[in-house]
């Protein structure tokens, strides 16, 4: 029943019912001596209708916070979907995080060689500089002692001189202005590689953060509703107990007055039969009759994988965690199969990418199975578990969960399936 009140008005128009009955039965029963059993008093119509009154209620409250337990449980699965999806954006984020880390490294060592290359340069240039200021713009000391002052040939060998050191001074200057172009296309790149790891980071603690919220608080009412539950479902079986026993005794007691009442009438009716048929005997009394009563790769790769997700049972799931004692369902398999010499991404998007698909009917022990939430869609991929035969998988399922195993339909109809 949708609200439950339905099934409150028929609860209602039964115990009517029952109750007419029992005031018909009383009405009968009125003239009839009242018994006790065992020393107490017989429990009258009124009250055994009462104690079922009390049984309604209590199954009427009861299916409503079973109703409401069931949309609080199906709101906590949706929940932990939701939660298993963005989990898979927070390990894309990491593992985007960490590509911009390394660019950051590297473009930090490039700005290092490029910054070392700038200070040479510059050094050159000075040296450049100042024996362009003691020579006061003409040769320096070397181009005289290889020159010669007089003649012709002199003459000659100052033009080349001058030719050479004229290219040396513009190559110098050429390589500063290189390298000074060079140091800051890697600062640049430093900087937008730092600031896009920040990014990376923020966004990934508000996608946890947020999730994670919303679980909490989807577990906290569950566990509530549940309790109430409990709760509601112990007092409707004491209700019910109570109502058996007054029923019983007052049937019981009813019984009791019935036997009781035959017997006298027989008893009364042998008398009266006894009394006619003999007549007075020398003042004997009458005799009078006495009465009884009755009770993708290798196979042994594969199974190497397996039966190391095998030895991970029990370990609870964790947000972005890829052991050695929490783990996610990505984080499960990319460790598995590095057991086995197989190097995966910590994220099912690309651990979708990095195998081979294999039809469902051709499973080996080791592959790794994908759920969506569109099978049509891999982009909306967001679990992942790694088959160990029979149709099972071990897989760590959402947040509150352990590695477990699973058959693979639990969580749904896998997308496909990979072999790395």
């Amino acid at each position: 029943m949708a609200d439950g009140s339905g099934g409150y008005s028929s609860v209602r128009r039964a115990g009517w019912a029952i109750a007419g009955c029992g005031l018909l039965v009383a009405a009968g029963l009125s003239a009839s001596p009242r018994v006790a059993l065992d020393g107490n008093p017989v429990p009258s119509a009124g009250q055994v209708q009462a104690a079922q009154n009390r049984v309604n209620e209590r199954a009427a409250a009861l299916g409503k916070e079973e109703e409401r337990l069931a949309a609080a449980n199906a709101r906590l699965m949706d929940l932990q979907t939701q939660a298993e999806i963005l989990t898979e954006q927070y390990d894309k984020t990491v593992v985007a995080e960490q590509q911009a880390a390394a660019a950051y490294s590297a473009a930090l060592r490039r700005l290092a060689a490029a910054e070392s290359a700038k200070r040479s340069s510059r050094r050159q240039v000075a040296i450049l500089a100042a024996g362009e200021f003691e020579t006061e713009g003409g040769f320096d000391p070397m181009a005289a002692m290889l020159g010669d002052a007089h003649g012709i040939q002199a003459y000659f060998n100052q033009i080349g001189l001058g030719q050479v050191f004229a290219s040396r001074r513009t190559d110098t200057l050429a390589r500063n202005d290189a390298d000074n172009v060079v140091a800051g296309v890697f600062r640049s790149q430093a900087r937008a590689s730092l600031q896009a790891r920040r990014a990376g980071m923020r966004h990934a603690a508000q996608l946890k953060t947020a999730i994670e919220a919303a679980v909490a608080r989807q577990l906290a009412a569950v566990r509530a509703t549940r309790s109430l539950t409990a709760r509601l479902s112990g007092q409707l079986a004491s209700a019910r107990t109570k109502e058996r026993a007054l029923a019983s005794a007052r049937q019981a007691a009813l019984a009791a007055q019935a036997a009781a009442a035959a017997r006298a009438a027989a008893a009364a009716q042998a008398a009266a039969a006894a009394r006619a048929n003999s007549g007075p005997s020398n003042g004997s009394p009458d005799q009078a009759p006495s009465w009884a009563g009755g009770a993708a790769a290798g196979s042994d790769q594969g199974s190497i994988a397996a039966d190391w997700a095998l030895s991970q049972l029990g370990r609870p799931y964790q947000w972005g965690a890829a052991g050695p004692y929490t783990y996610d369902c990505s984080g499960l398999t990319m460790v598995a199969w590095a057991q086995a010499g197989v190097t995966l991404l910590h994220y099912t998007g690309y651990q979708w990418e990095e195998g081979v698909h294999v039809p469902l009917d051709q499973l080996q022990r080791g592959d790794l199975l994908f759920y969506a939430t569109d099978n049509s869609d891999p982009a909306t991929i967001h679990h992942v578990g790694i088959y160990i035969g029979n149709g099972e998988m071990v897989d760590a399922p959402y947040t509150g969960a352990y590695v477990r195993i699973d058959s693979i339909y639990a969580p749904g109809v896998p997308i496909g399936a990979v072999r790395p």
